[in-house]
This record gives structure tokens, C-alpha cells and sequence, in this order.
């Protein structure tokens, strides 16, 4: 199985690099082929909300980037694993990009948010937000046919505790 994971590399930290590299280990033990793309600021445009890539051309966003790329592959995913700070309960807007340009694999969509001092009211904003986001896959996120999921890690046992959570989708 092809999984892909999406982290936002301007937000690295040491609770991040443990979560992305425990997460990669989980995967590849359960069988699986991960292919990694670490985005920064410059490496994204955010999504116009144009629906242009719904109406126009299909799949390809009006703004080159990167997620163009990733978008152009992403059939062959079973699961993409979106790892990114939590920003006054929000996911950082590098990894807004590929969410909104629907980079996720139509099988699995897992956002994870990590961040050492976020309070309970962040936390939940950020399940919350996320979860309805990603939703039920109507015309925000068009071709999403299975589920979404959310996490938060604030420790490095929360990172321990995730992978854990994650094999019940892997398997």
C-alpha cells in the first residue's frame, strides 16, 4: 500500500520530527510505501476557492505549485497523513493548501496537530474545525469516499499513543 504524508517543514520541532519519523516507522511496518513531501510557505499558493479545478480542468488547480504534482499521483494513495502545527485551533495555512486542493488520498485522510503549549480550548477548536472540514466530502473535498480522521499530540507519549490509534486503519 502507497501512503503519502504531507508536514509542514517551517513548523518542524522536536515533537514534530518524533511524531512524522514514529508515524513513518508505523507504516512501513504494516506494510507500507511512504512517500514524503515536507511543504514550506514558498512551496504552496492557497487555494482562490475559483472551483475552477471542479468545473474547468479537473484535478489541476489554476495556481503551479507543488500540489499540482502531488494531485497528479494521488490515486495511487490508500491514506495521506497531513502533520501540522495547531495555530490558535487552527492547521498552519501550508498545509491548508494541499487540504483545500484535494492533494488527500480519496481512501484515508488523517490531520494530525501537534504543539507542546496548546491549551484545551485550542485543542478543541482544532478537532472540531478539522473534523467538520473534512467532513462529509461534499463539494469541499469531492472524491473523499471513506473517512477523515483528527488527532492532536502535545507529548511525546501523545506521539507513542497516536501510531498506536493508527494501526486500526493501516492493516
Amino acid at each position: 500500500m502507497n501512503t503519502l504524508l504531507i508536514s509542514d517543514k517551517d513548523a518542524k520541532t522536536k515533537l514534530s520530527e518524533d511524531l512524522k519519523a514514529k508515524i513513518i516507522r508505523t507504516l512501513k511496518e504494516n506494510g507500507h510505501q511512504v512517500d514524503v513531501f515536507e511543504l514550506g510557505k514558498e512551496d504552496v499558493t492557497q487555494c482562490y476557492g475559483c472551483f475552477l479545478c471542479l468545473t474547468k480542468h479537473p484535478g489541476e488547480c489554476f495556481n503551479k505549485d507543488i500540489v499540482n504534482e502531488i494531485r497528479k499521483n494521488i490515486d495511487k494513495y490508500t491514506a495521506t497523513f497531513y502533520l501540522t502545527p495547531v495555530l490558535f485551533g487552527h492547521y498552519s495555512s501550508t498545509i491548508a493548501s494541499p487540504m483545500n486542493k484535494g492533494a488527500g488520498s480519496n481512501n484515508l485522510q488523517v490531520v494530525i496537530g501537534y504543539g507542546d503549549d496548546i491549551d484545551e480550548e485550542e485543542k478543541s477548536t482544532f478537532i472540531d474545525l478539522t473534523a467538520k472540514h473534512q467532513g462529509k466530502a461534499d463539494i469541499v473535498h469531492p472524491g473523499l469516499l471513506n473517512q477523515a480522521d483528527v488527532f492532536v499530540s502535545e507529548s511525546f507519549g501523545d506521539n507513542a499513543k497516536i501510531c498506536e490509534a493508527l494501526k486500526k486503519y493501516i492493516k
